[in-house]
């Protein structure tokens, strides 16, 4: 391999590499975070360096309640849990969720309901975790791990 291919073909990892930061790396993270947002749900609880369980809803308490056999958060037709998104833009990736009563369930009030009289006990679901930190690490240090082990293999190849 000359200089000139070499220099060639490092300006186009370094391509590659701006490209999986501005695009595909904040989608894969932010499909990861979706997923563990999603988790919570499933565990009925906050994963930050540990499961922290939510307060169980009422209805749970109660065999005869139409809903008893859902999750704490969930329902027939799951709105909140399905309303769980993502938006990835160049360098970051945003979950979101637009549901109205998102915040309330998230961070517990104690004026909600119609005569604002109704207390809801934080349920968080989503917001910054260590889990997640390192899920997001794992996801951007595969995706590295491809795009210079490309670089490795063509290098190793034109050594013989």
């Amino acid at each position: 391999m000359t200089p000139e291919q070499f220099k060639k073909l490092l300006k186009k990892k370094q391509k590659e590499i701006n490209q999986a930061f501005s695009r595909t790396l904040p989608v894969k993270v932010g499909t990861e975070a979706v997923k563990f947002v999603r988790e919570n749900f499933r565990e009925e609880g906050f994963v930050d360096s540990k499961l922290e369980k939510w307060k169980p809803a009422k209805r749970k308490s109660n065999p005869k309640h139409p809903d008893q056999a859902y999750g704490t958060l969930l329902s027939r037709r799951n709105r909140l849990y399905r309303s769980v998104s993502k938006r990835a833009s160049p360098g970051k990736a945003v979950v979101y969720t637009n549901v109205p009563y998102a915040a309330a369930h998230n961070e517990g009030t104690n004026n909600a309901g119609r005569g604002r009289k109704t207390k809801i006990p934080k349920r968080q679901f989503i917001g910054p975790s260590k889990v997640l930190n390192e899920r997001a690490k794992g996801v951007i240090t595969k995706e590295l791990k491809t795009v210079v082990s490309h670089a490795v293999s063509f290098f190793t190849s034109q050594l013989k």
